[in-house]
This record gives C-alpha cells, structure tokens and sequence, in this order.
C-alpha cells in the first residue's frame, strides 16, 4: 500500500539542545514527519485531510508557508534536520493543556530499538491567529480550536490501537 498524506500540524515547538525548534508535523499513514522551518514563525498552511483540510487550509494560506501536499514523505524522512516517527513504533500519545499552552507526547521506539520521547508544545499559526482575531475569537479560544483540529489529524492518522490509548485532555 502506498503511503498517503493525511495531514499536517502547522506549528509545534520542541526544546532542542540549542534552544526552542519550529517543526510543522506532516501526518502519513505510515509516520509522523517534524520537518524544521527554516523560514519566518508563519504556519505552514495546508493540511490534507477532508473537513480538517479544508477548516485549516482556508484559515491558514499564507504565501511564506511551505506546502507539504506536493513534497515527497521519504525526502522529507531522509533530511536529518527532521524527525522521523513510525506509526508502527508510538508507544503512548499524549495531547494535554498546560498552563504554557497545548502539550504534545510521542513516547517511541527509534530504529535502533530505543525508546525516545519527543515532546513539543502547540502553537498557534500567526495567519490563523490573525484570521480568528478578525472573527472576533479570543486568542484563548483560537488556541483551543486549533489543538481541536490537531487532535482531529492525529486521531485520522494514527493507528487506532494508539488513539484509542491516547491521553487527550484538552
């Protein structure tokens, strides 16, 4: 079967080494892609999945984002700047709020048979944010219906058996 984008996480910053990284978080049905920004803080824009896809997209177009529905899964994987996680590998998921925002969890197994912990925290695409500030939606609102929407993209990506152990808790 082939590999097929489900959808993407616009924003989430990890803690590195060297400080905070922005990573958008593209959705496969086989694995979940950190790619690094290099570019501006603005969110990547697209998202590929159905009613998700479309809520988001339209929210967040925005000229400076980078448009994963055409790269390639496997390039994006083979870029060591990126954090590649197999679907087949998630140990435990966690989506919980936090008095610094919305918290995201993958504990897993690298391919070396390691477990490892990612841990990033959500935020808010400015294209979006400023959209849902031109609605009249408080930012603690907009905040909250994006990490809504992200649960909504890893709940169609991931395997059910991880979803179904998830802790969501926002």
């Amino acid at each position: 079967m082939e590999e097929r984008r489900v959808a993407v996480i616009p924003r989430v910053i990890v803690q590195g080494a060297m400080g905070p990284k922005e990573y958008g978080l593209l959705l496969t049905s086989e694995r979940s892609i950190f790619v690094l920004e290099k570019s501006s803080k603005a969110g990547i824009g697209a998202v590929l999945g159905g009613a998700i896809g479309a809520a988001i997209a339209d929210a967040m177009s925005d000229k400076k984002s980078k448009d994963y529905s055409s790269c390639d899964p496997s390039a994006l994987a083979r870029d060591e700047k990126n954090i590649c996680v197999s679907h087949a590998s998630v140990i435990h998921l966690e989506l919980k709020k936090k008095l610094s925002g919305y918290a995201l969890r993958l504990n897993y197994t690298d391919a070396g048979g390691k477990q490892r912990k990612l841990a990033g925290l959500l935020a808010i695409p400015d294209s979006l944010s400023a959209k849902k500030k031109s609605e009249g939606v408080k930012s603690k609102r907009a905040m909250e219906e994006y990490a809504k929407m992200s649960r909504q993209a890893l709940e169609l990506a991931l395997p059910p058996i991880v979803v179904q152990n998830a802790e969501w808790k926002i």
